[in-house]
């Protein structure tokens, strides 16, 4: 069966539909999560050329950023073998699948020229007990993609003017600004999330070579019905149904 058959017949229940495509994902550790579609959506640029997605699990991120730079091609690393399974599936079906070059590979041994545009959306738990799922695990603990492995490949990867998107919980940002900071990586943009107000969610930061002023912003996802906010709806206009 062909991988675009397998896309077709794929359970209702596998697939998140976007506006402008579709992904299918089977595993609990590679489900579509609002932590991805915020870096999507958020991750800016002028006009990136080329954009680099580190751990781009089920192809989400990738998608998002050929989708908002049309112009541009993107690079999407996973080093998981099922989840690039699953992104291969993805990318195939989708309309952006010329622009985008998965490669199964650890960041760590991966080399190229450097890249406009950098996002990823890292594991994040170290030492925590760990489940049963060995897919979730990978995506949720930080053995395979350590703080200090990402910023280095990040260093190495990055153009002088380009920048570099990524999303922590709070904690795990304050550490990477600090380890960031030692590479001369200047953060520049700081965007608090919160699910609710004063419930901090997330943390999505924008990093540079270039020194600028930093600029800081907040955003509530939800109001206390547990409706999104207007806010949130604007910002994930492009992509959600």
């Amino acid at each position: 069966m062909s991988k675009d058959a397998n896309f077709k017949t794929a359970n209702c229940s596998s697939m998140f539909h976007f506006k402008q495509f579709s992904i299918f994902h089977q595993s609990e550790g590679l489900k579509v999560n609002t932590d991805g579609c915020l870096l999507g959506a958020l991750a800016n640029h002028r006009s990136p050329n080329t954009c680099l997605d580190i751990g781009t699990g089920t192809g989400v991120i990738a998608m998002m950023l050929a989708q908002k730079f049309p112009e541009s091609t993107v690079t999407a690393i996973e080093l998981n073998h099922e989840a690039f399974q699953q992104a291969q599936l993805n990318i195939a079906a989708s309309k952006f699948k010329t622009r985008i070059n998965l490669i199964e590979q650890d960041i760590g041994e991966f080399s190229s020229t450097p890249f406009d545009l950098i996002v990823c959306n890292p594991p994040y738990f170290k030492n925590h007990l760990k489940g049963p799922d060995s897919n979730k695990n990978m995506a949720l603990h930080s053995d395979s993609l350590s703080q200090e492995k990402l910023v280095n490949k990040v260093d190495e990867l990055l153009k002088p003017e380009g920048l570099f998107w990524v999303v922590y919980p709070p904690k795990e940002m304050e550490s990477l600004i600090k380890i960031a900071k030692d590479k001369e990586l200047n953060l520049i943009n700081t965007i608090r999330v919160e699910n609710k107000a004063g419930q901090h969610y997330r943390s999505i930061c924008c990093f540079s070579k270039r020194k600028q002023i930093t600029s800081k912003s907040e955003l509530i996802l939800m109001d206390d019905k547990g409706a999104r906010t207007a806010e949130f709806s604007e910002i994930m206009k492009d992509f959600y149904l």
